[in-house]
């Protein structure tokens, strides 16, 4: 499990996100609670599970659609 640095989130990159949605106005005061809640967002998300790849998973998980209409040929 990764730890709390492991997610640090930069002033630098909260500033950079802010230019690329379109927060010009920020303070400093809100660059850091950007930090802040970019963070924890960060954290908040490694901990949603993921669905494994369809190449690690075994054959039988995946199941194929039975086709509406069997061909006559």
């Amino acid at each position: 499990m990764q730890t709390e640095s492991d997610v640090a989130v930069s002033e630098g990159e909260a500033e950079a996100f802010a230019r690329r949605i379109g927060l010009a106005w920020l303070t400093p005061a809100h660059t850091q609670r950007l930090c802040e809640a970019m963070s924890t967002i960060a954290r908040a998300g490694l901990a949603v599970p993921r669905q494994s790849s369809k190449f690690v998973q075994p054959a039988f998980t995946f199941r194929v659609a039975s086709r509406a209409h069997p061909s006559t040929s």
